[in-house]
């Protein structure tokens, strides 16, 4: 899986899931401004196959088609638990735009 991470992801998590050799990660700044909007960063996503990682529940307020998997900042899930499920998840879909998943709940 493609997982693009915004500016809300903890950096515990980019370096965990970097560390495994199964998905391609990025940061916003990396592939955006580093001030990208939500839905800049939606539409990115949506036309390049990135499913977006974010603990910023406005996200689920854009219109755009695209991957998305959410935690909660409030009570946030282990890093190792974070990879399992977003593992889990990629298992689950074969359309990263079909992706919309709140981490872990339920995955692990």
């Amino acid at each position: 899986m493609r997982v693009l991470c915004d500016q809300m992801v903890k950096a515990s998590y980019v370096a965990a899931l970097e560390s495994e050799s199964t998905h391609t990660v990025a940061r916003v700044r990396d592939v955006l401004e580093p001030t990208a909007t939500d839905a800049a960063i939606a539409a990115y996503a949506a036309a390049t196959d990135w499913v977006v990682l974010t603990a910023d529940d406005a996200f689920f307020d854009e219109t755009v088609p695209y991957g998305l998997c959410y935690y909660s900042d409030n009570d946030p899930p282990p890093p190792q638990i974070l990879v399992e499920a977003i593992d889990a998840i990629d298992a689950a879909y074969d359309d990263p735009a079909a992706v919309t998943a709140w981490v872990p709940d339920g995955w692990v």
